[in-house]
């Protein structure tokens, strides 16, 4: 256990609102901070607090933290979102710059940044059967840069009786998955599951054979709430394990066979290829992941009503 509770900033949306349940189920108390919250809390080690997160946390009086799990970002486009992209950079890096000195002046243990695969660019990696953290990330675009120089500050911050650490997600699918202003998109599972729900009922393959990794967030949660206790002889950037993978096509195939009279559009052209799946060559915690098979975790989604 952390000497504190766990703050989660962002813990309103999709990914966080898992991590935030995750490490109540563990043991750990958890804050949990967003303008708003899809959902009920879900555990009653969850405290849920409302408020703007770029007016900073000092005001919000919370207590010392054990750790500090900053989720909180920006991903739509600039344009989405009605402002530019020099706007877009300010907003992600004020924004984690000020949880980052909060949580080092508010006596946190440690802070970990929740950072993207999306720092990839498309044709890194081409050829290889994975992307570890060995590999160089040359993705471009405000968001892609906020999430590279994210890294680079939370490595920079680290220091004694402070550690910190990056770690990247990659593609992520589970229960109560909605669009929000910030986060106005779907996983591609949410969105085939739209699709065959859909008049017709067809189904786009994606990128067709390319191949993704899928992380169910319960199993994600639970290896992220290990996570804080072994961060203190961590550091840098880790990525979150080596999750199943499954090519867009059979991933269609898959939900395809959970909905009644779905079908996958076969004529439907591929996407452009996409970065090779992710795995982590550094030892952890998160390489003890049991992660659930996409079949399996499909079919639980399913037996929730299949709302992803």
């Amino acid at each position: 256990m952390t000497s504190g509770p766990v703050i989660i900033t962002g813990a309103g949306g999709f990914v966080c609102s898992g991590l935030a349940l995750g490490c109540a189920e563990a043991g750990h108390e958890v804050i949990a901070i967003d303008r708003a919250f899809d959902g009920p809390p879900g555990h009653a080690g969850i405290r849920q607090i409302r408020a703007d997160l770029a007016a900073g946390l000092e005001g919000l009086d919370l207590p010392r933290p054990g750790a500090v799990i900053h989720g909180a970002a920006l991903t739509a486009e600039p344009e989405a979102l009605g402002i530019s992209v020099a706007g877009h950079l300010r907003a992600n890096l004020s924004l984690h710059l000020g949880c980052l000195d909060w949580a080092r002046s508010a006596g946190a243990d440690r802070f970990l940044f929740l950072s993207s695969m999306g720092v990839f660019a498309p044709s890194d990696g081409q050829g290889q059967a994975a992307l570890t953290e060995a590999d160089a990330a040359r993705g471009t675009g405000p968001y892609r840069t906020a999430k590279q120089t994210g890294e680079a500050i939370t490595a920079a911050a680290a220091e004694s009786g402070f550690a910190t650490l990056s770690l990247r997600l990659g593609n992520v699918f589970g229960p109560g998955e909605r669009m929000r202003p910030s986060r106005p998109w779907l996983s591609l599972v949410g969105r085939m599951i739209a699709q065959g729900r859909s008049d017709g009922g067809r189904i786009s393959p994606g990128s067709g054979r390319n191949l993704r990794e899928w992380m169910w967030l319960p199993d994600l949660a639970a290896g992220i709430a290990d996570l804080l206790g072994q961060m203190p002889t961590l550091g840098g950037v880790l990525h979150a394990g080596t999750p199943p993978v499954l090519s867009d096509y059979d991933l269609a195939q898959q939900v395809a066979t959970r909905i009644p009279g779905a079908t996958v559009d076969t004529d439907s052209p591929a996407g452009p290829p996409s970065r090779p799946p992710m795995a982590s060559a550094r030892t952890t915690v998160l390489g003890d992941i049991d992660w659930t098979p996409i079949g399996d975790a499909l079919d639980r989604l399913f037996a929730t009503g299949g709302k992803a």
